[in-house]
């Protein structure tokens, strides 16, 4: 993992000044001061990895810094640039209070970074990128500026050279330079409530509300090759990394549960469950039971929220215990993401997706072979398969590309090079194999093995015909290397323009869909997959885009799917059927209408 950090400077030496700002700003907020005290951090501590309203705790430590520079650290660590309830960025807010220039940095994993300055008059300009791209808690940033860079305040030339060489080096140069050393590890020592000697700290709190009592929920406990899964009133999932809903007519009435529970109204319009990343990990503290095991269940990342869960698997039940009452309409709306998802496009031309994998798997992939669906999903080493028609089996190796055409499927299947209990992984020269399987008679054949020069760990798959071409390297230069049923060529070259041609392209068509795998996806003999760039927000996929099905014959579009954050893979060879993805391990497959 590579570093991370983050600091916000004030130009101002009136620590006093600076030192009520804040306190009035967290007043405003809703926030009483709160005893400095010492504290467990937790696995996904929200102090960490939360924000100011995701944290009902929050911890600042201020001090002078140098050139003329005040130095302030928090925990939640972006607490100050973050925008507060009105919208309007905290840092802009002190800074026009105190009528001084500021400046927030934030390193992620040392491959990203996001710059906020705030002038004197409380305007707030962003620059660079997060991990999720260019935006930053929520706000877009401009594609002119994308590139972290101080402009408008005036810092050390160290910086400006440092930060042309690694955003490390600048980062580290610029905590040198206006803050020193000693102030690295600060945002840490806040979570755990650490002394600060050289700093003035202080901690607010939201105020404590009286909680509801404990919601009872079934349980059942299902054990798969990769590990344990909870599932609460019949099909809400919890296994180590994901929650999820069965389908999201189960989710909607878990949500609708819940909310009923808090008291939050809630409306729902189902689609396909999204999931979200979840935690689960022994609490701080807690009153123990016998024959009741406790867990906190961090749900979502930076903007997520929490429960406690007490699980008694000797009776089949568990209760929900809420951690904070602030935090009631942000559970409910998580959980609604989660597990029930949003309807759009009442005129779809493929709905009613269902869920294809139910076991717990961190990637599947899938195609069609003419109208029979494919799947494959990961196990422990091995992949699981599905044939439509077929009792499912296993193959060794991860699955890792798949491609279909009337009567075989032809599949990519890598040794992984690291496998434990919590993870598997490889790369492009691990051993791997490319299989044809014959959906008919299910019988397999391998037909390519990689060796030391010939490597495929990260490959594609695509037919043209009978012709299947696989993008390998061959002694670190990328090669095509074609099968047509035992005849084998190989051949230098662009797997992408290999496909183009192989897949028959569309000239004529401006706005195909397209993906770094696909240069296009045809929906059945007539029609294509196409980005609507007039289409409204609703039906979009997760990165934005709005897409429809173009007949060639007709010229109509039609929104293509009836839910929200579904991508296309792949459609049958009528056209009749779709299968969609939703994240690297849920598909979902549905009909044309």
């Amino acid at each position: 993992m590579g570093e991370w950090g983050q600091a916000t400077f004030f130009r101002t030496d009136d620590l006093n000044a600076l030192e009520r700002a804040i306190r009035d700003l967290c007043t405003e907020e809703g926030l009483v001061a709160a005893p400095y005290v010492r504290r467990k951090r937790e696995t996904w501590d929200r102090m960490q990895y939360g924000t100011g309203a995701t944290s009902d705790r929050w911890a600042l430590a201020l001090g002078a810094g140098r050139g003329g520079w005040s130095v302030v650290r928090t925990a939640p660590f972006d607490l100050l640039a973050e925008p507060g309830p009105s919208g309007e960025h905290r840092l802009g807010m002190i800074a026009r209070a105190l009528r001084c220039d500021a400046l927030h940095v934030s390193l992620q994993d040392g491959i990203a970074m996001v710059m906020v300055q705030a002038s004197s008059t409380g305007e707030v300009v962003l620059s660079g990128y997060t991990m999720d791209g260019p935006i930053f808690h929520g706000v877009e940033i401009d594609e002119e500026h994308l590139k972290p860079r101080i402009e408008y305040l005036d810092v050390p030339r160290s910086v400006h050279a440092a930060f042309e060489c690694s955003l490390v080096d600048g980062f580290d140069e610029l905590l040198d330079q206006l803050a020193g050393r000693r102030w690295a590890d600060v945002s840490f020592a806040l979570v755990e409530g650490s002394e600060v000697p050289f700093a003035r700290v202080s901690s607010f709190v939201r105020p404590a509300l009286d909680k509801m009592p404990p919601l009872r929920v079934t349980l059942a406990v299902e054990e798969h090759p990769l590990g344990t899964r909870y599932v609460l009133d019949g099909g809400v999932w919890v296994d180590d990394s994901t929650l999820d809903a069965a389908n999201a007519e189960v989710g909607a009435a878990f949500v609708r549960k819940v909310a009923t529970w808090l008291e939050v109204p809630v409306t729902l319009e189902p689609g396909v469950p999204r999931s979200s990343f979840c935690v689960r990990a022994a609490p701080s503290e807690c009153v123990r039971r016998v024959g009741v095991e406790t867990e906190v269940l961090s749900i979502g990342s930076t903007e997520g929220t929490e429960f406690l869960l007490h699980v008694a698997r000797g009776v089949g039940t568990a209760e929900l215990e809420e951690r904070s009452p602030h935090q009631r309409r942000r559970v409910v709306g998580v959980l609604a993401r989660a597990l029930v998802g949003t309807h759009a496009n009442a005129d779809a031309a493929y709905r009613g997706f269902e869920r294809v994998v139910t076991e717990p798997t961190p990637q599947a992939v899938g195609a069609f072979a003419g109208e029979r669906l494919v799947t494959s999903w990961w196990r422990r080493g091995k992949s699981a398969m599905a044939l439509e028609g077929r009792e499912l089996f296993e193959l060794p190796g991860l699955c890792t590309a798949i491609a279909g055409t009337p009567g075989r499927v032809a599949l990519a299947l890598v040794t992984p090079g690291f496998v434990n209990e919590r993870s598997q992984g490889y790369g492009q020269d691990d051993a791997a194999v490319i299989v044809v399987i014959d959906t008919n008679t299910g019988e397999v054949h391998e037909v390519l093995r990689s060796d030391a020069s010939l490597t495929f760990g990260f490959t594609n798959l695509c037919f043209a015909g009978d012709v299947l071409g696989v993008r390998a390297e061959r002694a670190g230069a990328p090669v095509i290397v074609t099968l047509d049923r035992g005849k084998r060529e190989e051949t230098p070259g662009d797997f992408q323009q290999w496909v183009r041609e192989a897949i028959r392209v569309p000239l004529t068509v401006d706005d195909l869909y397209s993906t770094y795998d696909m240069p296009m996806l045809w929906a059945g003999p007539h029609a294509v997959v196409v980005v609507d760039a007039s289409a409204p927000a609703s039906g979009r996929t997760d990165d934005g885009a709005a897409l429809a099905v173009l007949d060639l014959r007709t010229k109509q579009r039609r929104p293509l799917f009836d839910a929200e954050g579904l991508e296309p893979l792949a459609f049958s060879a009528s056209g009749s059927r779709c299968l969609a993805r939703a994240g690297a391990r849920r598909l979902f497959v549905g009909r044309m209408v």
